[in-house]
């Protein structure tokens, strides 16, 4: 049977390769119970629309490459225990999983973590990260996002192929009526507004963050803020209600999201990559992560205010629009200050029992 010309392997740097011909099609059995080798794996989609895939694992034997199901899927490259390979020819307008499948051990499915929404650039996905204990948070099934107002019709319809089945809103009353949601078909809304007894930008008062920022003061600002999302009981409420909505399970994937989708929201990843046993190193790159998904996007916004005339230096619009390790960093030390640990953030602070971290832990981890 001839190879399709869309799963063609453009490039190929792979460990133990040489010699193998790729099946077109296989049936792959894991064995129950059996643990996952890799140590390290990724997808990056590249801009030319092909995919980079890299892979290490210890003692797994052959590892062949699938597109979506390994058990329906089609063999498009395989290796050693270590390798590498580019993937070109899929079509650009849905998400593409990967299943890295050894000889030895449990099968792992991988995706690029961006969906490259260019009306939500900050649109991705939280899974993909291995735990401290080799665990690995299973992809496509909680996603995070900036604002959702700006959806054009093509990326509405990407996020709709997703089948999300619950959306959280973790913005303010005044930023939800100025920029309400485009919603996919099926997809229920849930508000959780972190800032409902904040103050100041936290609480959606724009003069108030105006003046701090045309100050030079955005930094402090934003310091304090995260703060704020670990020590407000609205915003303790809001985090733990989507915690526990994430251990309850849902017809599709859950999808959370503010207006950058870099502070309440990166808060609310933070967290949940953390209850999961993602390593502190890893939470940080995740959130930093967001200074360059929105790189365009705050690039146009400097470009506007200089535009319009505006008093306030562009300047001093850097340290708002993107994310700094002291912001996340300082909410951590204020649950070590108020909490004396994260467990204890988790049970006093978000109302969280052990059955939903349990549960949580079940649901996310391969």
């Amino acid at each position: 049977m001839k190879r399709p010309v869309f799963l063609s392997v453009i490039a190929l740097a792979l460990a133990g390769c040489a010699g193998h011909a790729f099946p077109e099609r296989g049936t792959i059995t894991a064995h129950r119970g059996a643990a996952v080798p890799f140590t390290a794996a990724s997808v990056e989609k590249l801009p030319d629309r092909t995919y980079h895939i890299g892979w290490r694992a210890a003692d797994a034997g052959r590892v062949r490459i699938f597109t979506g199901s390994a058990a329906r899927g089609t063999t498009i490259a395989e290796g050693g225990s270590t390798g590498e390979a580019t993937v070109t020819g899929l079509d650009p307008n849905r998400r593409w999983f990967f299943s890295l499948v050894p000889d030895r051990g449990a099968p792992l499915v991988v995706a690029d973590r961006g969906l490259h929404l260019p009306t939500a650039p900050n649109f991705r996905d939280i899974g993909g990260y291995r735990t401290t204990d080799g665990h690995w948070v299973k992809p496509g099934l909680i996603y995070r996002s900036d604002q959702l107002d700006r959806l054009d019709d093509r990326d509405l319809a990407i996020i709709g192929a997703l089948k999300p089945s619950l959306i959280v809103d973790l913005r303010t009353a005044s930023e939800r009526a100025r920029e309400p949601d485009r919603l996919p078909p099926h997809a229920r809304p849930l508000v959780l507004d972190v800032a409902a007894d904040g103050s100041g930008s936290l609480g959606g008062d724009m003069r108030k963050a105006q003046a701090a920022i045309a100050a030079g003061q955005g930094a402090e600002m934003l310091v304090a803020a995260n703060r704020d999302f670990v020590s407000l009981p609205g915003a303790r409420a809001a985090y733990g209600t989507l915690l526990r909505r994430l251990a309850e399970g849902q017809d599709g994937p859950l999808i959370y999201h503010c207006t950058a989708g870099k502070d309440r929201t990166g808060w609310a990843t933070a967290v949940i990559l953390t209850l999961l046993g993602v390593p502190r190193e890893t939470v940080m790159a995740d959130y930093l992560l967001s200074n360059a998904y929105l790189r365009a996007k705050n690039d146009a916004t400097v470009k506007a205010l200089a535009a319009s005339g505006a008093a306030i230096d562009p300047a001093f619009l850097e340290p708002v629009l993107t994310v700094r390790p002291e912001y996340l960093q300082s909410a951590f030390d204020e649950v070590e200050r108020h909490y004396g640990s994260f467990d204890a953030y988790l049970r006093d602070g978000l109302g969280m029992s052990p059955q939903d971290i349990t549960q949580l832990r079940r649901r996310y981890l391969k």
